[in-house]
C-alpha cells in the first residue's frame, strides 16, 4: 500500500493549522473573527457556526496527517482544492463586498488563489492517488456507507442551492442571514458533501477513519452552538425544526461510525 507523501502532509498541516485558528476564534471570539472578515456580517451564532465548519476542516486535516495509507486520504487534496476554490470563484463573483486595502482580504485572496492551485497541481502531477486501494481490517457496514451516501447527498444538494440561489436560499435558512453569507457557505459544505459521497465508497473501516470524526465535530459543535443561541431560533418553522433534528440524528450516526472506525488497525 503507498503511503503518504511528505508533500501532501506539508499541505495538510498548513490547512490543518489555518483552519484551527478560523475554527478557535470563530467559537470561542466571534466578535473578533467578524472585525477580520469585514465583507461578511457575522453575528456570534453565524461567527461559530463558520467555527464549526472550520474545525471540520482541522480534524479532517489532522486526521489525514496521522493517517498511515494513501487509501485513507485517497481525496483529502481534491477536497481542499473543492473548498478553497469554491470560496474563490465566490469571492470573485462578490468583490464589490471587499476592501483591497486591509490585510485580512489581502490574506484572503492570496491563500484562496494559492490553495486551490496547489491542489490541483497536486493532482494532475500524481492521480494515482486517489486510486482504490484494499486496507487491512474488516469491512465498512452497510449502513455507515448508505447514511454517507445519504448525508453527501443533502449536503452536496443544500451547497448547491446556496450557491446558485443565495437569495432564496437565506429567506429559508433557519436563523437570519445574508445572501453573500448563505452562498459562502456553499464552498465548505460541497467539500463536505462531496467527502461524505466519496468516503461512502471506502470498503474497510479504516478507510473512513481520517474523515468521519471530523464530520461529528461539526455536527456535534454545531449542535452545542445551537443551543447556546436557541433564542434565535422559532421551532414554529419547519427549518428549525429540521436544522435540529439532523444534526441531533446525524451525531449519534457518525459517534457509531466513528468509534467503529477509530478501533480498526493499521
Amino acid at each position: 500500500m503507498a503511503p503518504i507523501t511528505q508533500g501532501q502532509k506539508i499541505f495538510f498541516a498548513v490547512i490543518c493549522a489555518a483552519a484551527l485558528l478560523v475554527a478557535v476564534l470563530g467559537l470561542f471570539n466571534p466578535a473578533f473573527l467578524a472585525s477580520i472578515f469585514t465583507w461578511l456580517v457575522l453575528p456570534p451564532l453565524h461567527a461559530r457556526f463558520v467555527g464549526a465548519i472550520y474545525l471540520f476542516g482541522a480534524v479532517f486535516m489532522a486526521g489525514s496527517l496521522f493517517a498511515h495509507h494513501q487509501a485513507e486520504v485517497r481525496w483529502g487534496v481534491q477536497l481542499i482544492g473543492i473548498w478553497t476554490g469554491m470560496l474563490f470563484l465566490i469571492s470573485l463573483l462578490n468583490l464589490d463586498a471587499f476592501d483591497f486595502g486591509l490585510l485580512p482580504v489581502q490574506i484572503w485572496f492570496a491563500s484562496y488563489i494559492l490553495y486551490p492551485i496547489l491542489a490541483i497541481w497536486m493532482t494532475v502531477r500524481q492521480p494515482n492517488l486517489m486510486q482504490a486501494a484494499s486496507l487491512p481490517g474488516p469491512e465498512l457496514a452497510r449502513w455507515a456507507k448508505g447514511f454517507l451516501l445519504a448525508q453527501g447527498i443533502l449536503a452536496a444538494a443544500l451547497a448547491l442551492t446556496l450557491f446558485l440561489a443565495p437569495g432564496f436560499m437565506s429567506a429559508l435558512w433557519p436563523w437570519k442571514v445574508t445572501p453573500l453569507l448563505a452562498q459562502m457557505y456553499a464552498g465548505p459544505l460541497l467539500s463536505y458533501g462531496l467527502g461524505s459521497l466519496w468516503f461512502s465508497r471506502q470498503g474497510q473501516w479504516l478507510g473512513v477513519r481520517a474523515i468521519v470524526p471530523a464530520m461529528l465535530v461539526f455536527s456535534a459543535t454545531t449542535v452545542v452552538v445551537s443551543f447556546l443561541h436557541v433564542s434565535l431560533f422559532s421551532f414554529g418553522e419547519f427549518a428549525d425544526l429540521l436544522w435540529f433534528g439532523w444534526f441531533l440524528f446525524a451525531t449519534v450516526m457518525l459517534a457509531l461510525i466513528a468509534s467503529r472506525a477509530l478501533q480498526a488497525r493499521s
